[in-house]
């Protein structure tokens, strides 16, 4: 396999857990910023954790300025944008990072179905990262996988994390996808619904054999 890719935990809401999970080392940690979702984040803070895990929080059509609380109050690393937001309000949230001289970085996602085309993509290339999530019901965590030979058109080189109903039963082809020259930018797999006891609640034991397994040559 190429340079170990990075797991990304989305969709954690409670302390217990949270902590839970945390023990395992992941890479990244996503927590969800949207009123809509069920796995939506009310903690009024976050455990502290090992700084080698990267905080992510999670905005769908989020006004700026909320984002930006959040980034102070949680000490987020990463915005990840899961909404219909543009080019301009991209440019516009950079400005006001930088403004605020916050570090934290942008991953804007983009959800495919079979009309999707990376046209829209391209416009984005300023920004740190992109997800791939599937096209569903809901913004995100719909526990389902779009067809990943769609990468193979993929021609930006800003790295990517892949999403959409991964899970232990999709381990081998994670595992074959990531030796395609389609999965040269993927920079993490990241897993949320697939592994779940309850909305936002996650599996410790399913997961921890998730990374184990991921990482066995």
């Amino acid at each position: 396999m190429k340079t170990k890719v990075k797991i990304k935990v989305c969709g954690m809401n409670e302390e217990a857990n949270i902590n839970e999970i945390a023990s395992l080392e992941p890479d990244f940690l996503g927590f969800i910023f949207y009123e809509n979702s069920k796995r939506n984040f009310t903690l009024d803070e976050l455990p502290s954790l090992n700084r080698a895990i990267k905080k992510v929080g999670v905005f769908v059509n989020e006004s700026i300025n909320i984002i930006l609380k959040k980034v102070k109050s949680f000490n987020l690393d990463y915005i990840q944008l899961h909404g219909n937001e543009d080019e301009s309000y991209c440019l516009d949230l950079i400005n006001q990072l930088n403004h605020n001289q916050l570090n934290t970085k942008i991953v804007k996602s983009f959800l495919i179905d079979d009309d999707f085309t990376f046209g829209q993509v391209n416009k984005f290339q300023f920004l740190d990262g992109f997800l791939f999530d599937t096209k569903g019901k809901f913004p995100g965590g719909n526990g389902t996988q779009f067809d990943w030979k769609i990468l193979k058109k993929y021609e930006a080189s800003v790295p990517y994390f892949l999403s959409g109903g991964i899970g232990l039963d999709q381990l081998d082809a994670v595992k074959h996808f990531l030796k395609q020259p389609e999965a040269k930018y993927c920079f993490a797999i990241d897993v949320n619904s697939k592994f779940e006891l309850d909305y936002g609640i996650k599996d410790k034991s399913k997961l921890e054999q998730f990374k184990q397994k991921l990482y066995e040559i």
